[in-house]
């Protein structure tokens, strides 16, 4: 659901005329200071602006971004190491639902990873431009894996002594490139209100035995056969800027590079077993075991210690959690986009409202996905890391407000009154309530960069490209 986040914020750069250091479009009138990394959300208001749905942006990206990483992957592994290795990673990293669940819903983490790899094989063939280019692209895409890919960087240079003047040139010319928005997220810092500590990620994380297992067999290998794989062991020490997360370090973004060891693993296995006539079938029935049952542990409220629960979850794989979404029993794989309760829900919105007023969710991941879809700003907010400076009343500044039908109905009645609400529709999970005694509008904030000045910035980048390319 990520994915509506990002259109809005895309919208709120088309009303800004450009990039805005501002998000006027979520708390709103109020707003907060924005440090997101823009590139995703550029690209998302170049495609509005052609006209195209948001519900097809949204399912255009979240399908093709994970194939496209994918894609990505074996690539960089077959041309630098094996064909061998390139199917076992492809294996590991079927292995986890969770793992490609964040390729979908995370789509800028996404993009980032793809920028640094291709970073990484930039470095290899000693390509100083193209290096700096992709991993400055990392540093406007995603905070987490722009530090995740410099890290790494630093690391392999500290491995590799060949590598080290042309990591150090690349990382000093990166920072000076991205020196903007490097500065905004750190101006960001003193208004980080609750730093994650009271999000929902930091209340269960899943944890795939038989790939950590691979792993740290792995990691022997990586030390045995000293250089070769230099490159996971340095993704494996970076990835540990994740452990403030503890759900992205062991099942998302940092599982990466557990994906990479594992597939040592098997591949070591699988050389060191070829001269035996058992060892295909060894390895065969590995494979689907990694494929189709690949045991998880699901962890719930794990820094508590009156909550703290565990669970094991068979058939946790890419696989089954694509073929079975909603088998809840697997944890975390049921959807929660319901298409026809939601656009019905934004149209209502639209209809009984002006394009500058603002509209509220008890949810506030479904206040900023019905603003996102009926173009409105909202009194919600994703990532509240990063608080508003003003407390208020959200309710009392918005025009339309939308309630899940499972509230407590002496509440709601409560709200209702003390608002003076009225009901303009329903349908089968909302209600959705009129607050005529309000005035507040969208306060849009001019672009600090705007598009044609962007426009300019990427011409300039393609037409040096260019240049050093002939």
């Amino acid at each position: 659901m990520d994915i509506y986040y990002h259109l809005l914020t895309a919208w709120g750069f088309i009303q800004a005329g450009g990039y805005s250091g501002w998000d006027f479009w979520q708390y709103a009138p109020f707003g907060r200071l924005h440090i997101y990394p823009p590139l995703l959300h550029l690209i998302l208001a170049l495609f509005i602006k052609m006209g195209m749905s948001k519900v097809l942006l949204a399912k255009m990206f979240e399908t093709l971004m994970p194939v496209v990483f994918l894609f990505v992957v074996r690539y960089i592994i077959r041309k630098y190491y094996s064909d061998r290795l390139a199917f076992f990673t492809m294996v590991t990293l079927s292995s986890s639902f969770s793992f490609y669940m964040s390729l979908i819903n995370h789509l800028p983490a996404t993009l980032a990873i793809i920028f640094g790899l291709f970073a990484f094989e930039q470095l290899f063939q000693r390509r100083l431009l193209r290096a700096v280019v992709l991993l400055t692209l990392c540093f406007y895409t995603h905070i987490g894996i722009s530090l995740f890919s410099a890290l790494s960087f630093i690391f392999y240079a500290l491995l590799n002594p060949e590598y080290r003047r042309f990591c150090l040139n690349t990382l000093v010319s990166v920072i000076i490139l991205s020196s903007p928005i490097i500065c905004k997220e750190l101006i960001g810092l003193k208004l980080v209100s609750r730093l994650g500590f009271n999000l929902v990620e930091k209340r269960f994380c899943q944890f795939k035995v038989s790939e950590y297992l691979l792993a740290f067999m792995g990691l022997w290998i990586v030390f045995k056969l000293r250089g070769r794989y230099w490159l996971f062991l340095s993704l494996f020490l970076a990835s540990f800027i994740f452990l403030a997360y503890p759900y992205r370090f062991f099942s998302q973004e940092g599982y990466l590079p557990i994906i990479f060891l594992s597939a040592v693993s098997l591949d070591y296995l699988s050389t060191k077993l070829s001269h035996k006539k058992i060892s295909k079938y060894i390895v065969f029935l590995l494979v689907l075991f990694l494929l189709f049952i690949s045991p998880t542990i699901l962890l719930e409220n794990p820094f508590s210690r009156s909550q703290a629960r565990g669970s094991v979850i068979f058939a946790q794989t890419a696989i089954t959690g694509m073929i079975f979404p909603t088998d809840e029993s697997r944890g975390f794989s049921n959807t929660i986009w319901y298409p026809d309760e939601y656009l019905s829900t934004a149209n209502f919105i639209k209809e009984n409202s002006q394009n500058n007023d603002i509209i509220y969710s008890s949810i506030n991941l479904l206040g900023v996905c019905f603003a996102s879809l009926s173009e409105r700003a909202t009194a919600n907010a994703l990532l509240p890391e990063i608080d508003t400076k003003i407390n208020f009343d959200p309710l009392s500044v918005s025009k339309i407000i939308v309630v899940a039908k499972d509230e407590n109905p002496q509440q709601l009645n409560q709200v209702i009154n003390k608002y003076n609400l009225v009901k303009i529709g329903e349908n089968k999970l909302f209600f959705l309530y009129k607050n005529d005694a309000c005035n507040s509008k969208i306060d849009i904030r001019k672009a600090s960069l705007p598009f044609w000045c962007i426009g300019i910035m990427v011409l300039a980048l393609i037409i040096s490209l260019i240049i050093h390319l002939t």
